[in-house]
């Protein structure tokens, strides 16, 4: 058949076309992924300490196999995917995920998952949705006292109240200094994702974000996200054998006990 003359050659561009741009994704990722484990390294967390430009030497947080298994869990709330590498910013407590598409979710996505000290109300806080080229009407949680938040996210969950008292002020400034960030709280875990391609400085921006939400809520005093050493060598599968989750109680005194009301939203 001389149609097919055609079509195989036409095919096998294609798919050389394919490979190759699947090719030049994949470099440009590993490139991104390098600066910006650069980027964490202690040299860098003094540089932004001081406001000088950091050097961009050293490995920074080191890869590992998996997280504690509380943490991997959370990933299912994010959009779930296929996990491409995992880093540890701080042993057993806190790590980032950089997710690929499969054949359930489309998105690539990169995660800050972290251990919480106490269980936190369930919620999920992300940029409020665009229509039409005007934002949405904010029917989510309420935080009358805070227009400009909810100018820009869309805070949902069924308890409003300990919401309101888990999203302090301090977290909501950090979420407003990077507008881009989907936020899920659940039990004793939370994960802060940011959803497009990997991007060194936007993934420093994340891990910023995170360290903020953590100093609130953090398990074992909280330690910094920005600039910890590696773990032991050992221990590259993350695991710990007191993983599970354990009940926690809400902060009564939060700052924010009056002023979230409404609108109970289902977590996606």
């Amino acid at each position: 058949m001389p149609w097919l003359w055609y079509v195989g050659p036409f095919a096998l561009l294609v798919v050389w076309f394919l490979t190759g741009l699947r090719g030049r994704h994949e470099a440009r990722r590993d490139r991104e992924l390098a600066r910006w484990r650069a980027l964490m390294t202690p040299e860098a967390a003094r540089a932004r300490r001081d406001g000088r430009k950091a050097d961009t030497g050293g490995d920074g947080p080191r890869p590992v196999r998996t997280a504690p298994a509380s943490l991997e869990r959370m990933l299912q709330d994010t959009g779930g995917g296929a996990v491409l590498a995992r880093y540890e910013l701080v042993p057993k407590l806190a790590y980032v995920a950089v997710v690929g598409p499969d054949a359930k979710n489309g998105s690539e996505y990169q995660v800050v998952l972290a251990k919480l000290a106490d269980a936190a109300p369930r919620l999920t806080v992300c940029p409020l949705p665009v229509v039409d080229g005007r934002r949405a009407p904010n029917t989510g949680v309420q935080f009358k006292k805070d227009p400009e938040f909810m100018d820009q996210f869309l805070v949902e969950g069924p308890e409003a109240k300990p919401i309101g008292r888990w999203l302090s002020k301090r977290i909501r400034d950090a979420l407003l200094d990077f507008p881009d960030a989907w936020l899920f709280a659940q039990d004793r875990a939370m994960a802060l994702a940011v959803y497009g391609p990997v991007d060194a400085d936007r993934m420093e921006e994340l891990v910023i974000a995170a360290d903020a939400i953590f100093a609130e809520h953090g398990n074992e005093g909280a330690p910094s996200l920005l600039f910890e050493g590696s773990g032991d060598a050992d221990d590259e599968d993350g695991s710990d054998e007191d993983d599970e989750d354990e009940d926690g109680e809400d902060d009564e005194d939060g700052e924010d006990d009056e002023e979230a009301a409404g609108a109970e939203g289902a977590v996606r």
